[in-house]
């Protein structure tokens, strides 16, 4: 089952068979992403889903050439397992 993923304003949104399993939440300042919070729902958990959503904003910061503050956990451990996003954080 593949892990649908829609963006709003402020979040991302993770689905699964079109139910709701996690989302993102963040925030933007100037030509930042801050990463807020990420919540996966327990049924959820080790599937993809948490991962699949900080792939989801980190590459939309990329393609709008954002940097990324990570103050979410989720997404800093996020970015010291995968150092092809390292060049995103910002300061």
């Amino acid at each position: 089952m593949s892990i649908e993923i829609t963006r709003t304003a402020r979040s991302y949104a993770a689905y699964l068979g079109g139910t709701r399993v996690g989302e993102l939440t963040y925030s933007r300042r100037d030509d930042e992403i801050v990463a807020l919070h990420t919540v996966v729902e327990e049924a959820a958990e080790g599937k993809g889903v948490g991962g699949a959503l900080a792939r989801a904003l980190l590459d939309d910061a990329r393609e709008g050439g954002l940097k990324v503050v990570p103050q979410c956990p989720f997404v800093a451990a996020y970015l010291e397992r995968h150092p092809e996003y390292t060049d995103l954080v910002a300061g």
